[in-house]
């Protein structure tokens, strides 16, 4: 056992490292790089977090504060150039969407700012808007009683003696008046009377001729002037209208084109009940024209939203989507079928009606309304 435990002891001493005043330097070395490399460690791991936060709060904010990154105009913006020509700009918005000066007088103030829906008054002169497209948003621009809405085009507005011009460079835009409205694509103006629909010059009521009639009268002789058909395109309907019913029952030719027109003239012109019979006309003797839908759904939306007689326009939007179920139309025209019979009284129809929107469009563009109408809400 003695000689067990002398051999334990050597063993000892030769397991005990020596330790000498370089090897304390070099252990010394690895201690205090280690310590270091995690003090980094920490110090980029807390960066990244305090980072994140930043970021996070910056986010929560801007959220918190509805329409500001996309539609909170700047009051004065920087000059725009348009081809060669720098303009100055009235106002900005986030989403890029600007509005620049035509004439020197030109004055234009934001009136509501909001995720989906802003509106522009233009107060004085003449302004060009440039809008950037957001399908959730509507723009529109008020110039005295003329409302221009759109969802993402160019067009100008401009305020004179007279009235209210607009013009479309890119897009469409839709028109609106007290007594009318117009939709405007590329090219196409429109000219708003002092501001609001001029009164119609006397005339007879708007007939419509047609290859049954018995006694023809014979027509009269055309007035001196533009033709009631180029006075339409010039989109002055209150003359147009004045100048069709002169010229007598002739003025309107039996075929789908001319019918439309001359209810866009009457409806558009201040005479929306004289629109009835060429929209009429069209369904009667031209149901299998291509143009019949467009014809019929017109039709409705004269009726409810002109001459308030919904019953009936909810007979006219569903002939609109019986007639082309499938077409641009039909989910439009279910949805106004929806808004007539509430709005004609009939509860249990309307909602039935909804029903069917919402199983054929459950993501349409107008659900909302057709719920609220249907009482599905």
């Amino acid at each position: 056992m003695a000689d067990l435990g002398e051999r334990v002891s050597e063993a000892r001493e030769h397991v005990v490292p020596s330790w000498t005043p370089e090897r304390e330097r070099r252990v010394h070395e690895r201690v205090v790089l280690r310590l270091e490399l995690g003090r980094q460690r920490r110090v980029v791991a807390l960066s990244f977090a305090t980072l994140a936060l930043i970021v996070g709060g910056l986010f929560a904010w801007q959220r918190g504060r509805p329409g500001v990154a996309l539609h909170e105009p700047a009051r004065q913006g920087a000059p725009v150039r348009i081809g060669e020509t720098v303009v100055p700009e009235l106002l900005h918005f986030g989403d890029g969407t600007s509005v620049t000066k035509i004439t020197l007088d030109a004055q234009a103030e934001p009136v509501q700012v909001g995720e989906q829906d802003v509106t522009v008054r233009l107060a004085q002169g003449a302004a060009r808007f440039s809008v950037t497209p957001n399908p959730l948003r509507t723009f529109r621009v008020l110039a005295r009683d003329t409302t221009v809405t759109v969802l993402g085009t160019v067009f100008t507005v401009a305020l004179d003696s007279d009235g209210v011009r607009v013009h479309v460079e890119r897009g469409r835009v839709n028109v609106a008046w007290p007594s009318g409205e117009r939709t405007l694509a590329v090219g196409e103006d429109a000219f708003v009377p002092g501001g609001t629909a001029a009164p119609a010059e006397p005339g007879e009521d708007l007939t419509v001729e047609t290859e049954h009639a018995a006694h023809p009268a014979p027509a009269p002789s055309a007035p001196a002037g533009p033709s009631w058909r180029v006075l339409a395109q010039d989109g002055d309907y209150a003359r147009a209208f004045g100048r069709m019913s002169a010229e007598g029952p002739s003025a309107v030719r039996d075929e789908p084109s001319d019918l439309l027109l001359a209810a866009d003239v009457a409806r558009l012109g201040g005479h929306p009940d004289k629109a009835i019979a060429p929209l009429q006309r069209v369904l009667s003797a031209h149901r299998g024209d291509s143009r019949a839908p467009l014809a019929a759904f017109t039709l409705g939306r004269t009726l409810l939203d002109q001459l308030g007689r919904p019953h009936e326009a909810a007979d006219a939007f569903a002939t609109a989507r019986r007639l082309e179920p499938r077409g641009a139309l039909a989910q439009d025209a279910l949805a106004r079928e929806v808004e007539s019979w509430s709005r004609a009284g009939n509860a249990e129809t309307a909602r039935e009606r909804a029903e069917a929107y919402v199983q054929a469009y459950p993501q349409g563009r107008r659900l909302k309304a057709v719920r609220r109408f249907g009482g599905l809400d």
